[in-house]
């Protein structure tokens, strides 16, 4: 009987046992299958996340894409606004500078100030492009604030006096100390709401105040503000003038001129240098614009302090001793700054691209031959580009100055330039001033004797209109067969080449006046841009018609070499 029991219970625990371990066997049979339906779970949405991952990146990679291509064309737009620009100016400027009656004086200056004000036009164009895309970066380099101040001074003294208001500025000096920062932005900021300060003030006063408010052995933090007795501005008014386009910037800019830009601009510029820009007005009273920047600085001694401070405000036209070596491409921008060096006595050498121009430099240095003083070079060539010319003349000698002539300056070119051996840049249109400032960086001015001073009356005195009609002459020279050079060089699939010389007609016909030819010059080098001809018959006869136009007037000019 015991035994009997015994069996049983043994029985039952066996039995309990095996349903235990099925119980457990079944358990991790879930659990296994549970995992694995958990890691399909997370492979699942790993896979999604990277897909859409994958996604994102392709998405960031085409933004990045199309804002790299809108900078280009944004430069692009750049260029081709400021290349007739670069000649109005560039004449007009030497214009100015002959004996002229007062009449036509007048009429030169209205073409030079609204030439100037569509040069402004497409720097805000510009500066709210790369704003907006974030590729508007900041230089570091020391500057002298009284000298920034003279110069901000000179821009906006003449629109000043001739609405006879007083103008003062004054900067706290740094003792020992110079701020180090980006002076052509800050330039920028301070035109700016100069410009906008004379725009809107009828009498009185305005001014362009800096106090220092903190200096120590590594930076300097300057308080600047900019007061007017203008019209001043409503509450509302002050809410919307930093919205790019925004109604009462509109407005505005229709009534008093601009483009409703510069305020917009220059708060952004002010928060990327880590300040805030602040407005206080009351209608009726006036304006003032405050901001606090923060610079690092670096010392100088007391000479170079002096030196800076006795650098003319307005310069006087320099004469200098020396040969500079031109590489530039378009004749109508050779014949610019030709004549801008020649007034100041300079003897020139012109080359068409940047191949020329280093094979000039060789055989100088081959032959033992006095070197060029200077170098202006273009930047955008045939052949050999600028930058590829620049590498090349300073594995020869990099004693000579070579200075970028471009109307393409991003913030970044210079940095480019340099790494490429080139030491500054005067950017197109540029001024009599600007260039004189960019020479007596890098020759010494002479003394002007009796026999200078002569030849440079004699030169100022020689007619425009002679100058005028040499360009006319080149032109119809140049481009008496230029339709059949581009019709052949399209027949045989050259169209690159088709383009450029397409490119260069527009340019020409523009910087003589010829408005017509220049556009349908404009529509046939838009259908070649791409390498591929797409120009209709309707484009391309509008094209040799407009040329054919232009030759038949300037024809009898060649007749007049015979």
């Amino acid at each position: 009987m015991f035994t009997e029991y015994r069996f049983f219970n043994l029985i039952s625990v066996l039995v309990l046992l095996i349903i235990v371990i099925a119980l457990f066997i079944i358990l991790l049979l879930r659990r296994a299958n549970e995992k694995k339906k958990l890691e399909k779970l997370v492979q699942i949405r790993t896979d999604e996340l990277n897909k859409r991952l994958q996604e994102l990146e392709t998405e960031l990679e085409n933004v990045k894409a199309e804002s790299k291509s809108k900078s280009v064309f944004h430069a692009n737009i750049s260029n081709e606004i400021r290349t007739p620009l670069d000649s109005i100016i560039g004449f007009s400027d030497l214009a100015l500078d002959d004996e002229i009656s007062s009449k036509t004086k007048d009429y030169l200056n209205n073409i030079r100030v609204n030439a100037d004000w569509l040069l402004q036009i497409t720097n805000d164009i510009m500066d709210i492009s790369k704003i907006e895309s974030g590729e508007l970066s900041l230089k570091k380099i020391p500057f002298d604030m009284h000298e920034l101040f003279a110069s901000c001074r000179t821009l906006v003294m003449p629109k000043a006096v001739d609405k006879g208001i007083l103008l003062h500025f004054y900067a706290e000096p740094s003792v020992g100390k110079k701020p180090v920062g980006d002076p052509v932005r800050l330039r920028q900021i301070f035109v700016n709401l100069l410009s906008n300060a004379v725009k809107f003030t009828n009498t009185g006063m305005v001014k362009l105040v800096s106090d220092i408010i903190r200096i120590d052995d590594k930076s300097i933090t300057i308080h600047f503000e900019i007061k007017d007795s203008g019209i001043g501005m409503t509450t509302e008014q002050i809410s919307v003038i930093f919205e790019p386009f925004s109604k009462m910037e509109t407005i505005m800019s229709s009534k008093y001129g601009g483009t409703g830009l510069s305020l917009p601009i220059t708060k952004s510029i002010i928060e990327m240098m880590g300040g805030k820009l602040s407005v206080d007005s009351t209608p009726g009273v006036g304006s003032r614009f405050s901001f606090d920047l923060t610079f690092d600085t670096i010392d100088v001694s007391m000479e170079e302090m002096f030196q800076s401070r006795i650098f003319p405000k307005e310069l006087e036209r320099p004469i200098f001793n020396g040969e500079v070596l031109i590489c530039e491409d378009n004749f109508m921008k050779q014949e610019v700054i030709r004549e801008h060096l020649t007034r100041v006595g300079l003897k020139t050498v012109i080359v068409e691209n940047g191949l020329i121009g280093v094979e000039m430099v060789k055989s100088r240095v081959r032959k033992g031959e006095k070197l060029f003083d200077l170098i202006f070079m273009d930047m955008n060539m045939p052949v050999m580009d600028g930058l590829e010319a620049a590498v090349e003349i300073v594995k020869l000698n990099d004693k000579i100055p070579i200075v970028a002539l471009t109307a393409n300056i991003m913030t970044e070119d210079m940095e480019t330039y340099k790494a490429h051996g080139i030491a500054d840049c005067v950017g197109k249109p540029f001024t009599s001033q600007e260039l004189w400032r960019c020479l007596l960086k890098y020759l010494t001015p002479v003394k002007q004797s009796d026999l200078q001073k002569e030849l440079i009356k004699k030169e100022d005195s020689a007619p425009d209109l002679e100058f005028q009609k040499s360009l006319e002459k080149y032109f119809i020279k140049a481009n008496i067969n230029k339709y059949e050079e581009i019709s052949k060089l399209i027949e045989n699939g050259d169209i690159k080449l088709a383009c450029k010389l397409v490119h260069t007609l527009k340019g020409n016909a523009g910087q003589i006046g010829k408005n017509r030819l220049q556009s349908a010059a404009a529509s046939v080098e838009h259908q070649l841009a791409d390498g591929v001809n797409t120009a209709s018959p309707e484009q391309m006869s509008t094209l040799k018609s407009e040329l054919d136009a232009v030759i038949t007037e300037f024809l009898p000019l060649l007749n007049e070499d015979n």
